[in-house]
């Protein structure tokens, strides 16, 4: 227990400090890239993709990390370069250069995602752990609830170069934080035997649930990503959002997750993940939708609304995916399906968004934003089919 207690409190004083560098920063790439820079759609697209492209090599990175024993090094040592890069923001002076750092930052960043949730996994009991997970989450929104609107502030006064730069040195200190955790080597799975990577990538057509659960979670997801880009537009050229507004919406979505790790974490550990994705799956459509809604009548409410799903939605789907991966993984290959999961979204991620700059200017905002509505629907229809055949397998 008190192994437990010292993982928890380096946990949430790493989360403190991350969240402090996300609020400082990512909540405003795609403002500052219209608003500093005059960004067209394809150059918002890019940034909408940026962690689609930087997931597309976690297949690689899982299949590396699948016999190592040094894990939490293998999430440290990335997460601080990655947090590092954002310490050049001073010297960005064109779209081209700002485009450049987010994409290396993404790419980096990635590294970590196979180890990290083996990490997890060693750090917290299977009974506890989506709940100290939620709290640990929660600590992390009620953060960048504080912080995004004084970020949004800092932007306005001494502008964004310099608010990336000390958000950096925050992130940096997370990493060095995260560290020190203490992880006994027998709750580190790995594997002494060698497969090529072809066994890795071959493992969605071995394992018939596996596959299921990427497609389905693909094709919801790329509704998704089509609109990612669209929403920059519709803020700044529908609604004329300003820097401090745009802060406000990620507060109001922060304040909703904050309150919903707690919820989520709770229900995945006396129910089920997967029936956790179902509920989300359906309730998701209501973010695009608030953006519809916005784009016919430009109302700043909409947005709030679409904030607040988006709130309860990331929460469960932050704390949902990886237990579920952790369930339907064998222990042995946690990492490697981890790393499959990350490279399907990070190839969602990729065509979404350019799908989605492409669309619009066919069919504008409104069209884009239905598209989205209807595979997110569908998505939830069918993940729930998915639930049932599992549930009616194991009974």
């Amino acid at each position: 227990m008190y192994k437990i207690r010292d993982t928890f409190k380096k946990d949430l004083l790493s989360t403190i400090f991350v969240g402090v560098f996300f609020a400082s920063t990512t909540p405003f790439f795609g403002v500052i890239a219209r608003r500093y820079f005059s960004a067209s759609p394809f150059h918002l697209s890019i940034i909408s993709s940026a962690s689609g492209i930087g997931q597309l090599f976690t297949f690689y990175w899982g299949y590396i990390i699948r016999n190592r024993k040094d894990k939490l090094r293998m999430v440290v040592i990335p997460g601080t370069l990655a947090r590092s890069i954002f310490l050049l923001t001073p010297l960005v002076n064109s779209i081209t250069l700002f485009l450049i750092l987010i994409l290396i930052y993404q790419i980096i960043d990635f590294i970590s995602t196979p180890a990290y949730v083996e990490v997890i996994r060693a750090m917290y009991p299977d009974i506890l752990r989506a709940r100290l997970m939620g709290i640990v989450r929660m600590v992390n929104s009620l953060v960048v609830i504080i912080i995004t609107p004084i970020a949004g502030k800092l932007i306005s006064s001494i502008g964004f170069r310099w608010t990336f730069f000390f958000g950096a040195i925050f992130g940096i200190i997370s990493s060095l934080i995260f560290s020190k955790i203490k992880l006994r080597q027998q709750d580190i799975v790995s594997t002494d035997s060698y497969v090529p990577i072809k066994s890795i990538l071959s493992i969605p057509f071995l394992d018939r649930r596996f596959g299921t659960y990427l497609a389905i979670f693909f094709m919801y997801g790329v509704g998704n990503w089509l609109s990612s880009p669209i929403y920059p537009i519709v803020l700044v050229d529908r609604l004329q959002a300003t820097s401090l507004q745009v802060g406000f919406i990620s507060t109001v979505s922060s304040s909703v997750s904050a309150i919903s790790y707690i919820f989520w974490g709770r229900y995945i550990d006396r129910e089920n993940p997967i029936h956790a994705l179902v509920l989300i799956f359906s309730l998701d459509f209501l973010i695009p939708f608030g953006y519809l809604l916005a784009s016919i009548k430009p109302i700043y409410l909409f947005v709030i609304c679409s904030a607040v799903v988006s709130g309860i939605a990331n929460a469960g789907i932050d704390l949902s995916v990886m237990n579920a991966i952790m369930n339907i993984a064998p222990k042995t290959e946690i990492a490697s399906y981890m790393a499959l999961h990350s490279t399907f979204v990070g190839i969602r991620g990729v065509i979404g968004p350019f799908l989605g700059a492409t669309l619009y200017s066919f069919i504008g905002a409104i069209g884009v934003f239905s598209i989205n509505i209807t595979t997110t629907i569908l998505g939830g229809f069918l993940m729930y089919r998915f639930y049932k055949s599992l549930y009616q397998a194991s009974t």
